[in-house]
């Protein structure tokens, strides 16, 4: 029951993964409705021009230019407010999965009594693959609307047709319902591969902290990202060459891990990295000079106490006159200095 259970609301993997590409799979969501409202309104709209022209289709006029109004109504939606208000994005998806859904009911019942329905069965088999959501709702969805197919079928179409579209409506939906729910859980696993890759590829693996790769592609983004200043804190771990040769390298990551750890902790996952061997940078958004200080000192502290030593520079720069690579050159050089002094007064070789 368990095992059902995560399959049919988390696509098979578990509740943490999922929560971890939700992100990535609501960003997918949005550019599908995005896309796929554009195409069915732009289709609509031939339709209902196309009712002007064959017979056959003239019934289906407003139903054509009402749907067709719905879909710019959900274009605009997902465009211009879902991006503040994400919460809305799984309602305008079954919006527009209901809408079409409605539109291929009213074909294949009210306006075509005599004949086999063939758009609502097309549907079936199409919107649920449009999106990736929980198998269980896309389920229960397509549940609903192949009834109320079954119910309008039952007291509006001809006799002699009734019983092949229930039964096509019945059948066609069980099969949408799995290659969906099978479909969904391959996305899942797909955004979960893709989801452990890019961590992979941003993290530094023995320390945690965001390694080189991911720092070079942050620096474009802070200037964008501060309203007052911003703070390069530049760190170097003293003695770590000499710690490999007497203690081994498993004391040396040690150190690096407990200063990583350290790190992390005063200046947060996001914004601390490991850009070298022994070489760290974090930064600091908007905050004052005294408070930057105070994180420096805690940290420079625990540091001491668990019997190790860093060289440290700190440069602010007010967001008017921003320059990374100034910002970072400069922290750098102050670290140097600290260095010097550090082997100045410790009496030991720099190396």
């Amino acid at each position: 029951m368990e095992k059902l259970k995560k399959y049919l609301w988390y696509g098979g993997i578990g509740r943490e993964e999922y929560e971890q590409i939700l992100p990535e799979i609501q960003k997918d969501n949005r550019k599908s409705l995005i896309a796929f409202s554009m195409v069915a309104c732009g289709f609509l709209i031939v339709m209902f021009f196309v009712s002007f022209i064959a017979e056959d289709a003239t019934a289906n006029r407003w139903v054509y230019m009402g749907s067709a109004l719905l879909m710019v109504l959900l274009f605009l939606i997902a465009r211009y407010y879902v991006p503040e208000h994400f919460w809305i994005l799984a309602p305008c998806i079954y919006v527009f999965v209901g809408i079409l859904f409605v539109f291929g009911i009213i074909l294949g019942t009210i306006t075509r009594p005599d004949e086999q329905t063939v758009t609502f069965i097309a549907l079936l088999l199409t919107v649920p693959l449009l999106f990736t959501d929980r198998p269980a709702r896309m389920i229960l969805c397509t549940g609903v609307y192949v009834i109320i197919f079954n119910v309008a079928a039952f007291y509006i179409k001809e006799s002699y047709v009734l019983k092949a579209d229930i039964i096509d409506a019945s059948i066609f939906g069980a099969v949408s319902a799995v290659v969906s729910s099978y479909m969904m859980t391959v996305k899942y696993k797909r955004h979960l591969f893709e989801c452990r890759t890019g961590i992979l590829s941003r993290t530094d693996l023995l320390t945690g902290l965001c390694n080189r790769n991911s720092y070079e592609q942050s620096l474009k983004e802070y200037p964008m990202q501060c309203q007052s200043s911003i703070a390069c804190v530049y760190i170097d771990a003293n003695g770590l060459h000499e710690l490999n040769n007497s203690k081994g390298h498993e004391a040396g990551d040690r150190m690096l891990q407990m200063i990583a750890y350290e790190l992390q902790d005063g200046f947060g996952e996001k914004d601390t990295y490991r850009i070298g061997g022994d070489e760290f940078v974090a930064f600091a958004l908007d905050c004052e000079e005294k408070e930057i200080q105070r994180k420096i000192g805690k940290f420079v502290r625990s540091v001491k106490e668990a019997g190790y030593a860093v060289s440290i520079g700190c440069v602010v720069q007010n967001v008017a006159g921003i320059d990374m690579a100034v910002l970072i050159r400069e922290a750098e050089k102050r670290m140097y200095a600290d260095k010097e002094k550090y082997y100045e007064q410790t009496g030991s070789c720099r190396r």
